[in-house]
């Protein structure tokens, strides 16, 4: 399997959990922020891709469909380029610049665990431990790629 595939397919599961949590801890408004931002960043990304340079950050909506929408954004670029295509980009300030997909995809991918990995120290910080584990080796086990021994 193509590993940024899996990578992107992990995202999608591990958003999916965060989302779920969200809605069913009624999440403060910071958290629900930081969510956005993850989901505002993949969005922007996979636009940049496609040739679109958004000048103001995307505001995709919080919720299970436009999650799988941005996702097969993401799968069908893997599945239908040369993911070592050099893409030219514009920055929100306009600042031009160029990255290869497989490097926005790996940085999509990176940057939505480092920011999970913000939810999931803020709850904590709070005394909430109501979170879900989305380490990716959890996720290994659930679809077959690690098992105990």
């Amino acid at each position: 399997m193509n590993y940024l595939r899996r990578g992107m397919e992990y995202d999608l599961w591990a958003n999916q959990q965060w989302l779920e949590c969200l809605i069913r801890t009624n999440a403060n408004e910071g958290d629900r922020k930081i969510f956005q931002h993850i989901l505002a960043s993949q969005k922007a990304w996979v636009l940049r891709c496609h040739g679109i340079n958004p000048t103001e950050i995307p505001q995709p909506e919080l919720t299970h469909e436009s999650l799988l929408e941005i996702n097969k954004m993401w799968l069908d670029l893997i599945d239908g380029r040369d993911i070592e295509d050099i893409i030219p980009y514009k920055r929100y300030n306009g600042d031009p610049n160029e990255m290869t997909i497989s490097f926005m995809i790996q940085h999509v991918i990176n940057h939505g665990t480092y920011h999970r990995g913000d939810l999931r120290g803020l709850r904590r910080a709070r005394g909430d431990d109501d979170f879900p584990d989305t380490d990716i080796a959890v996720y290994a086990f659930l679809v077959g790629g690690a098992k105990a021994l």
